[in-house]
């Protein structure tokens, strides 16, 4: 392929794709790395010190020791995040760094490169040579070597922060690294009276090269490549050079600490003004993090799918206004996916190409943080719900408040970064509490974190269905909003359907606490039984062993549901030696 050809090829927007497979093909293995959209690297941080060069974690999570040249794996991380950019792993390669005219007048009259592949970057080129060779920064001004394990290069077809594309300039093979440009590393620098200053002092040695490193660090310098010029620095300026496993500990622990842009102090003068914007007013809004609280069994999960539904089909909301069409992330591990969600969006009219489920069971640690990130990112849902949420917290204490500030701040910076709301499901818990919003399981931080807090309880007015409270919001506060619950067209056995009855001016403390109406006979633990044997034996014959099991998991007592079971006439029939209860004939 010419240049001019492959340089035409490379404002495609498959360009990524066809470079990676074109250097796995010469068996080089590649990476991902963030790209770079309007401008901004696609981590989310605004301040990010190295956009468009730094490996996507959820995708290789040990960075460049996860390359490969492996092409089913390299279209799976295309597919994962199409506005990625990719490095180039330099192990077994030798590349040289030409960031500046003079750098590239240097290494051209100075070493006379034979033909290889180069690639035009932002300010300079990059020469590609089979071989390796000590890495090291500043072999003279602006002139860099990148090679070796632990050490990459962004690829040609990549976008540069600056919106220019990285790209082949001679579509030449990669030749072998000649004997005068492999010497290249091992020519002395420049001398401490041309970089401006004299030797470091004994006392300052250690002090001097962690400043140098930590910078070196936020510029995105490898950690080899840091170590390499630290040992250069050390020998070179040092008035009595430290041992070597001295400089290699810096360069470790340097390395370790993620690379990110310290915070600046600025007056509110230089804040631009952002108006709040609402997904449903005032409940949810973009950007958030929210919580909803209630009892295992009340109709949390139901109200979830109903919310999914609307918003993935663009429907009417209570109040009159309407939602955009819009997709929706639906985590949730306590109901099967096909059996009982899937039947539920159905039931309430969802457009399924719009909801969102994982294929299995994770934990949000910081890596799966970052992936869900990633897929927020590319899949732009407006909702986010993780139903519940002390099924993602392995290794998280809930009761901490310090465990849970770190963990939900996490989510709350996904939601302000990628404009979504993340919604929290909890439960209630067994303790009595004075006011509604601390009924919830686990520290307060859970509330103190979130900008929107609802609880949900059964209804009492002999409807079947819930009450929905706002009760903390740190914009104005909602109505309280009863819900009915019905089977699908009527069908028994069909999963609820879900409608907005009325809004209500009950409130959640005076509900709680017995001082409303609301709270009557009906909404009793006999009830609460009933309704859930309805629903469990709706669809057939069950081992009363897995009843009584997944009743208590709802909090209803033995006592409680046998009282129940008598009530509805369920009839109990023997099979072996297992018991199993079935609803009694129309």
């Amino acid at each position: 392929m010419r240049a001019e050809t492959l340089r035409i090829k490379l404002n495609r927007s498959a360009n990524v794709l066809s470079m990676m497979e074109w250097f796995a093909g010469q068996d080089i293995p590649v990476l991902p790395i963030h790209g770079v959209v309007d401008g901004r690297c696609t981590c989310g941080d605004e301040e990010c010190s190295s956009p468009g060069k730094h490996p996507i974690s959820s995708l290789v999570p040990h960075g460049v020791k996860d390359a490969t040249a492996d092409l089913k794996t390299i279209r799976r991380w295309h597919r994962k995040r199409p506005d990625m950019n990719y490095a180039v792993a330099t192990e077994g390669l030798a590349v040289i760094d030409c960031d500046s005219k003079e750098a590239l007048k240097a290494f051209q009259s100075g070493y006379r490169p034979p033909p290889t592949f180069t690639v035009k970057t932002a300010r300079g080129f990059h020469y590609y040579y089979r071989g390796e060779m000590p890495a090291r920064i500043g072999v003279s001004a602006k002139l860099d070597i990148k090679s070796g394990a632990g050490s990459y290069v962004v690829g040609p077809g990549s976008r540069h922060a600056s919106g220019a594309i990285y790209a082949v300039w001679e579509d030449e093979p990669i030749a072998a690294l000649p004997q005068n440009i492999a010497d290249m590393s091992e020519r002395p620098e420049e001398s401490a009276d041309e970089v401006g200053g004299g030797p470091i002092p004994v006392g300052l040695r250690n002090s001097t090269m962690t400043q140098f490193a930590g910078y070196m660090h936020a510029k995105g310098v490898p950690q080899a490549a840091l170590l390499e010029t630290l040992k250069t620095l050390n020998r070179t300026m040092s008035e009595k050079p430290l041992p070597d496993r001295e400089v290699r500990q810096i360069a470790r622990s340097v390395s370790r600490y993620p690379v990110k842009a310290l915070p600046q102090i600025i007056p509110f003068s230089e804040i631009p003004e952002e108006r709040l914007d609402f997904l449903w007013y005032p409940y949810i809004c973009l950007g958030t993090l929210g919580l909803l609280d209630g009892d295992p069994g009340d109709g949390k999960s139901q109200l979830c799918v109903w919310l999914c539904a609307r918003l993935s089909r663009g429907d009417k909301l209570p109040n009159g206004d309407r939602f955009e069409p819009a997709n929706c992330f639906l985590f949730n591990f306590e109901d099967l996916p096909g059996a009982v969600i899937k039947k539920r969006l159905e039931a309430n009219g969802a457009d399924l190409s719009r909801v969102f489920i994982q294929s299995r069971q994770f934990q949000l640690t910081a890596e799966m943080v970052e992936w869900m990130d990633g897929e927020i990112a590319e899949k732009r849902p407006r909702l986010v719900i993780l139903d519940p949420i002390q099924a993602f917290m392995s290794g998280v204490d809930g009761n901490s408040n310090i465990d849970v500030r770190e963990f939900m701040s996490r989510l709350g910076e996904i939601a302000m970064n990628r404009k979504c709301a993340i919604i929290c499901v909890r439960h209630f818990g067994k303790g009595a509490q004075d006011k509604a919003m601390k009924k919830g399981l686990g520290s307060t931080d859970f509330v103190g974190i979130s900008r929107n807090q609802f609880g949900l309880a059964r209804r009492s007015d002999g409807v079947r269905g819930f009450i929905v409270f706002h009760m903390k919001t740190n914009f104005e506060r909602g109505e309280s909003m009863l819900f009915t619950m019905g089977d699908a067209d009527g069908r028994k056995g069909e999963q609820p359907k879900i409608g907005f009855d009325k809004f209500t001016d009950i409130t959640a403390d005076d509900f709680f606490s017995g001082e409303t109406s609301m709270r009557g006979p009906d909404q009793d633990e006999r009830e609460v039984a009933k309704e859930y044997l309805l629903e469990a034996l709706a669809s057939g014959p069950k081992a009363a062993t897995a009843l009584k099991s997944q009743g208590e998991a709802r909090t209803i007592s033995a006592s409680t549901l046998a009282r129940a079971r008598k009530e509805l006439g369920i009839i109990t029939a023997k099979q072996g030696k297992i018991w199993f209860w079935s609803l009694p004939p129309e």
